[in-house]
């Protein structure tokens, strides 16, 4: 009757109306965290405000402050549900209006204990700001406003509006940890009180609905509106909820995408009622083409049709703009450095030159001749032009200080040189708006330098010269885009490496170890890859690595391009259990896994408590949830609760050789010995007994290699506690494997 009962609440799933979201249930989330940093002399870039009464954020004199507030996400919302009617309820201090962001994924870590403005994401620190000086964002960590509120009055509580950005940025989480930035809009001087406030109801709750599931498709690969997507992309994406084939549209129009049907194709249906969630097209994009792209979810059932979003993404460009260039020169004007012809100072719109003379170079009067200036590029690249915008101050058109006729050579290593070309630079006009009018064809050449020596200038009065601005473009030949990401941090010690290939490579060559110097000089043995992916094999938990790609053609010259030398470093434990997988679920309840002493009158262990929640949601080490076990020997001969693991274990994996694990204890709790069993082998705590009364996170760790076991294959772990007459209740969490 079971099997039967599933079958049947499937079919009335795939029946449900195609509407996008149900209406779900409520959630009021408090701060895991707050902070209130600062840029001014109270509040210095070094310290901050942790979990204080208030976070204040501010933009006047002598009070220069953003605050951040974290929420614990995970759990709130089931497999497909999304985020509704999202808000933001705060406790009032001081009024002014607030711009809310959210931290993007990969530096929401960084909002933790030990936040300053000198190492907070989000703000400008890099460097820091002058004291006290207007709130300065960077906006590169930051999503895009999510909502603006005014800050309540003292002592009132008042709720934002609701926010359709918001709730998108939750239902973007991949972690069920989000990060939220408070910032002043202008002069702004609110504060709003926080979970820690004594002298009334104080926290800036995160409120709102999870509803339905959704039931178009989702998450596309690449993101929507993604830009420098490689040539030879496969689509991907998550299917609507119901959805069990899909139509898949793909074309360059967005209104023939949009439009498109089953029914009228208009040539952009290449897929239809597919069973796979990937789209590979037919040969590669088109050089900087934007592609449109929508998935319906098709219902197996009736045939509903779940219509997707247009989404879009635009292909790599046929050549790059180079960056980091470094800029030198023979000679220079005080006001008028090398390094204005290459950061763009005194470019409008990407294309438009001004006339200040402090964005531009010019030689010092009195300078050594021959003139010249000089670019270094971070490594050798196949350069394929330059755009040129001549000197261009007011009057230019009477001065004539631009360059005229010039030598234009490149060099490997900045000693040898080879003339590329003797070219005539056209004469500046003088005047706002100059757009560039003269472009250099480099053929391809292999370069980590470039010098330009005029011989004249279009006056022909001073042996003084300037420039605007150059923009050098160039080949992708060298191995991109590696993944993980450089600097990366706790990644699987499984990992494949990936990488995107250098335009014209056929072969690549891979170096890795935990040697940086080795990598780079290529001691480490090399390994040849075909397809753009290396399997390191089993790595070590806790390790840096490093890693060089070089991209091979032996039909061209040159034959090879040496890559970067990228690093990643693995994560420092694997979870044996974290406990946050359990539900109230009937069969996926903590006790379902950790078998206690229910009914069985020798074993005095309950896991969980007795009505749902069966985890422990506000004593919890890490995560939201922790493991309950109750112990009571009065009548039992021990306490014991015991997991089977579903398939053996290899605990030596990885470089494996300790245990770890969390307890918190109550002061009411009478002490007994407790031990673990891992596979019938014990292993006593040989802490104090008084720490099984501390009400507080405890660390056990111990070495695996004392058990005398064979540790490439556990079955079993059993947590207990020994000893006649003795009972209480302890919290277990974040039981790991480390190195």
């Amino acid at each position: 009757m079971s099997r039967l009962f599933v079958s049947l609440s499937t079919v009335v799933l795939l029946l449900i109306p195609a509407a996008a979201v149900k209406a779900g249930d409520p959630f009021d989330l408090l701060p895991t965290f707050d902070v209130e940093i600062g840029n001014d002399a109270q509040i210095g870039p070094g310290s901050s405000s942790e979990t204080g009464t208030g976070m204040g954020i501010r933009n006047i004199a002598t009070r220069r402050r953003v605050s951040f507030a974290t929420y614990d996400i995970s759990g709130i919302r089931g497999p497909g549900q999304v985020f509704l009617n999202v808000s933001l309820s705060n406790y009032g201090h001081d009024t002014g209006t607030v711009n809310v962001y959210g931290v993007l994924e990969p530096v929401e870590h960084l909002v933790a204990p030990g936040i300053t403005w000198n190492n907070a994401p989000g703000v400008k620190n890099d460097p820091v700001p002058e004291l006290d000086s207007d709130v300065q964002l960077d906006l590169a960590d930051l999503t895009d406003i999510l909502l603006t509120f005014d800050a309540p009055a003292r002592g009132t509580r008042a709720s934002t509006e609701t926010s359709e950005a918001l709730a998108k940025f939750l239902d973007s989480d991949t972690n069920g940890f989000v990060a939220l930035l408070f910032a002043p809009e202008g002069s702004a001087n609110a504060i709003v009180r926080t979970m820690e406030y004594t002298g009334g109801p104080g926290g800036t709750r995160l409120q709102g609905e999870v509803g339905g599931q959704l039931v178009a498709a989702r998450d596309p690969s690449p993101a929507d509106q993604a830009t420098n997507v490689y040539r030879s992309e496969i689509l991907s994406w998550t299917p609507g909820t119901y959805a069990a084939s899909q139509n898949m549209y793909f074309g360059t129009s967005f209104e023939d995408v949009n439009a498109a049907s089953a029914d009228n194709p208009l040539d952009v249906l290449v897929g239809l009622e597919q069973d796979a969630t990937t789209y590979d097209p037919a040969g590669d994009f088109a050089f900087g083409q934007t592609y449109y792209w929508r998935v319906d979810g098709v219902n197996a059932v009736d045939g509903t049709i779940y219509r997707g979003d247009v989404w879009s993404f635009t292909a790599e460009p046929v050549v790059y703009v180079m960056q980091n260039i470094v800029a030198t020169a023979s000679s220079s004007d005080a006001a008028a450095l090398p390094e204005s012809t290459v950061n763009g100072a005194g470019i409008t719109d990407d294309l438009y030159h001004g006339t200040s003379e402090t964005t531009m170079w010019f030689s010092a009067k009195t300078g050594p001749q021959p003139t010249w200036i000089r670019y270094e590029f971070d490594a050798v690249y196949k350069l394929v032009e330059m755009w040129v915008w001549n000197y261009n101050v007011l009057f230019e058109d009477i001065l004539g200080l631009g360059m005229k006729d010039v030598t234009i050579e490149y060099s490997l290593n900045g000693t040898d040189w080879t003339v590329l070309s003797d070219t005539q630079f056209a004469w500046g006009p003088g005047a706002a708006g100059y757009e560039h009018d003269t472009t250099v064809d480099f053929g391809g050449v292999a370069a980590k330098y470039v010098r330009l020596t005029p011989k004249n200038n279009w006056g022909g009065k001073s042996a003084q010269y300037g420039l605007s601005e150059v923009r050098f473009f160039y080949t992708p030949t060298h191995a991109q885009d590696p993944k993980p990401a450089p600097a990366q941090t706790d990644v699987s010690p499984s990992v494949l490496l990936q990488w995107r290939p250098g335009r014209e490579a056929v072969s690549h060559q891979v170096y890795f170890g935990e040697d940086q110097q080795a990598v780079a000089t290529g001691v480490e043995p090399v390994q040849t890859a075909v397809d753009t992916s290396y399997d390191p094999g089993p790595l070590l938990l806790a390790k840096t690595y490093y890693w060089r790609v070089d991209e091979v053609n032996e039909a061209a010259s040159p034959s090879l391009w040496e890559g970067a030398v990228w690093d990643f470093s693995t994560i420092g434990y694997l979870v044996v259990d974290d406990f946050e997988s359990y539900t109230d679920d009937e069969g996926s309840r903590v006790f379902n896994t950790w078998v206690d002493g229910w009914d069985i009158p020798t074993n005095g262990s309950q896991v969980g408590y007795g009505t749902a929640p069966f985890t422990e949601r506000s004593i919890v080490h890490g995560g939201r949830q922790s493991m309950p076990f109750a112990y009571d020997n009065t009548t039992a001969a021990s306490s014991e609760a015991e997991a089977t693991f579903e398939e053996p274990q290899d605990w030596t994996a990885h470089g494996v050789t300790r245990l770890s694990l969390y307890f918190y204890g109550a002061a009411e709790n009478t002490p007994g010995q407790m031990y673990l069993k891992i596979n019938g082998a014990k292993v006593d705590y040989t802490g104090s007994a008084d720490d099984l009364k501390a009400a507080g996170w405890l660390p056990w760790t111990f070495d695996l290699g004392s058990l005398g076991l064979n540790l490439k294959k556990i079955n079993t772990l059993c947590i207990g506690m020994g000893n006649p007459g003795v009972s209480g209740t302890l919290f277990f969490d974040d039981i790991q494997l480390l190195p």
